[in-house]
């Protein structure tokens, strides 16, 4: 029983974080929001995988994470020091499908000149 309280007073602490985060940002200028477009974004992902997680988060867990100050935003800030290879896989992606262009081009290019 406590670990479902715990559980349930663990989403209601993200949720308050994540409508005071989307509160501050409401507030800044158009370009301001939209220069914060991958922060609003992670910060939204890291509530959201947050939720899924805790039910299977362990009781200390959550009572540490629910006593832990602006935790989404913190979790952001660590996300931030992480190694991304996003950029490398668009690079993979876009160099396949141009190289898939590419080759249909050329096809219909000798198709028409044969």
């Amino acid at each position: 029983m406590y670990r479902k309280q715990l559980e349930k007073t663990f989403c209601r602490k993200i949720e308050r974080e994540l409508k005071q985060f989307k509160s501050r940002v409401m507030k800044l200028e158009k370009e301001e929001i939209f220069r914060a477009a991958y922060r609003i974004d992670n910060v939204i992902c890291i509530y959201e995988t947050l939720l899924e997680m805790s039910g299977n988060m362990g009781e200390e867990t959550l009572e540490a994470v629910t006593a832990f100050p602006r935790l989404l935003e913190f979790l952001y800030d660590r996300w931030m020091k992480y190694e991304d290879s996003q950029m490398e896989d668009i690079m993979y992606c876009l160099n396949g499908e141009l190289s898939k262009i590419w080759s249909r081009y050329k096809k219909r290019r000798k198709e028409r000149t044969a």
